[in-house]
């Protein structure tokens, strides 16, 4: 009896390592992505000088699944030039063991500091906990990310 309880312990405790190991991968996946999303979208928008007719729908859409989305709300001294949700699914992810579907609701704002320079700020929002809604308010992680350029 000794024996079979202590095989059980053993099993009991590395299935909860397995759990939350992999728990925590998706996690460190869903945030990496999300950072290298905001990367992805400053520097696009950097690469233009900042300027203000940037759609990346029309920049990026050939490589990623994105659409307007009605903006949630954003710091007051920045201004808004649009908001998009951004679908990775499992084809998008390099690490196919741990695949899933996510949506990503990115904010481009923007900032005039002094003349020719502007600041231009992207914010990134996830959820990582799971709810039935999906939806900008159901989100819970966020990733923000300001690169500035010379006009």
């Amino acid at each position: 009896m000794v024996a079979v309880a202590i095989i059980l312990i053993a099993l009991i405790g590395t299935s909860n390592f397995r759990y939350y190991t992999a728990l925590g991968i998706r996690k460190v996946t869903a945030q990496t992505e999300a950072s290298r999303l905001a990367l992805l979208l400053c520097e696009d928008w950097r690469g233009i000088q900042g300027d203000l007719s940037y759609d990346p729908i029309t920049f990026l859409g050939d490589d990623l699944e994105i659409s307007l989305y009605e903006t949630a709300d954003y710091p007051e001294d920045f201004n808004l030039l649009g908001s998009y949700v951004i679908q990775l699914d499992s084809d998008d992810l390099q690490d196919r063991k741990n695949a899933y579907n996510i949506n990503y609701y990115a904010t481009l704002l923007y900032k005039d500091i002094e003349p020719g320079l502007r600041a231009l700020n992207v914010v990134i929002a996830w959820k990582q906990k799971e709810t039935n809604s999906e939806a900008i308010d159901s989100t819970d992680k966020t990733y923000s990310l300001t690169l500035y350029t010379l006009l």
